[in-house]
């Protein structure tokens, strides 16, 4: 019910990427950093972090503020408990808000109308994933995928932002997570020798491999989708704890 969390939602979930670090072309460790007190992970601190400005400056969020946001305004937001930088990618986060509010700015869009457009289509997340297509920070992913989680995230949310369409459902939102649990649990099979060899060895992929990697985790997902009669919504879950309960990240 807060007045901001339209705005929130539309800025935070376009930084939901780049929760790991490498060394020597090497995936070496997840982030995880102090906040508040709690150690958190990944899109979890990313979430709570965002939260700082909600109660004393909540324009932040808004597309004009994003636009000009600065490195030193985005570094204070982040900065864990001991002062440190946690985040392996601070510059692309910085690139991706800006990039999101201009584009936003020049289109005369603003989340809320953003959603009163698709809302007064027939297909409501068809007609708002076209639009997030135009836009920094979602538009540059063809599988959509922070564009999926930002639908499912406005859709499943108590205030309702966002109403399916009769017949819509959103189509799977692959992270490295995902992608990980698709491998893993064998839905994905890697039959290219040298792929399985970098991907065993926790090598950094090029961006064709990666890109073959994630269509194969969507392809999957979709599947299972298909063949358990769930929601997205409710699959997307279950993969979360079992990654979480089953398939630790490091081992």
């Amino acid at each position: 019910g807060h007045p901001a969390a339209l705005d929130y939602f539309f800025a935070v979930t376009l930084q939901q990427f780049g929760f790991w670090e490498t060394a020597g072309g090497h995936y070496e460790r997840p982030m995880i950093a102090p906040l508040n007190g709690d150690m958190l992970k990944g899109s979890t601190y990313l979430y709570r972090a965002f939260l700082r400005p909600l109660d004393d400056d909540a324009d932040f969020y808004s597309p004009e503020r994003q636009a000009d946001l600065t490195r030193e305004e985005l570094l204070a937001m982040l900065r864990a408990d001991d002062g440190s930088d946690p985040m392996p990618a601070l510059d692309l986060h910085l690139e991706m808000a800006r990039a999101y509010g201009r584009d936003m700015l020049a289109l005369g869009l603003t989340p809320s109308t953003l959603l009163q457009r698709a809302q007064n289509s027939r297909t409501p997340l068809k007609e708002m994933l076209m639009m997030l297509d135009h836009i920094g920070g979602y538009k540059e992913d063809p599988l959509r995928k922070k564009s999926s989680l930002l639908a499912l995230s406005l859709n499943q949310r108590p205030e309702g932002f966002l109403r399916f369409g009769a017949g819509e459902s959103v189509a799977p939102v692959i992270d490295y997570h995902a992608m990980r649990g698709c491998l893993r649990s064998g839905l994905v099979e890697v039959l290219d020798e040298e792929l399985y060899e970098k991907l065993a060895g926790r090598r950094e992929l090029e961006p064709d491999e990666e890109g073959a990697v994630r269509l194969a985790a969507y392809q999957a997902i979709e599947r299972v989708v298909e063949i358990s009669g769930k929601s997205l919504g409710a699959v997307d879950w279950f993969f979360f704890n079992y990654l979480r309960a089953l398939c630790p990240e490091m081992s």
